[in-house]
């Protein structure tokens, strides 16, 4: 069984990891963990690039600890598109996404990636709020 964990590395995504690392354990799934970098015209690409290795280097740790036979993907590109297509190629079982969901605001630009990925995902989503 495959899932597949979808970060941005922000706090309100750190539920969805523990989440992720608990359900990997319950399942005995291998967990792949995926970070998107997203292509904004005023954000500096190779700072972003070096960010999500960060993260997904910090989280795989935190998963070898935790004995999660994870693995970690960096993809550029579309969010929405990245981790569906990610999850596609894993052949996921499930997709976990993390939501802060605070404020209206919050929702429309946070929440709508979990929106999209719940309206055309092939398999089970899950939000952790």
């Amino acid at each position: 069984m495959n899932i597949l964990l979808a970060t941005d590395g922000k706090a309100h995504s750190d539920k969805a990891t523990k989440y992720a690392m608990n359900y990997a354990k319950l399942f005995k799934a291998a967990l792949f963990i995926v970070f998107v970098v997203s292509p904004k015209a005023d954000e500096d690409k190779e700072k972003m690039v070096q960010n999500g290795m960060q993260v997904l280097d910090r989280l795989k740790n935190d998963a070898k600890a935790e004995g999660v036979d994870v693995t970690t993907l960096l993809e550029a590109g579309n969010p929405y598109e990245s981790i569906l297509a990610a999850s596609d190629r894993i052949k996921a079982e499930a997709i976990i996404v993390g939501t802060s969901g605070k404020t209206v605001l919050d929702r429309v630009l946070i929440g709508s990636v979990s929106e999209y990925v719940v309206r055309n995902s092939r398999c089970t989503v899950i939000i952790v709020k």
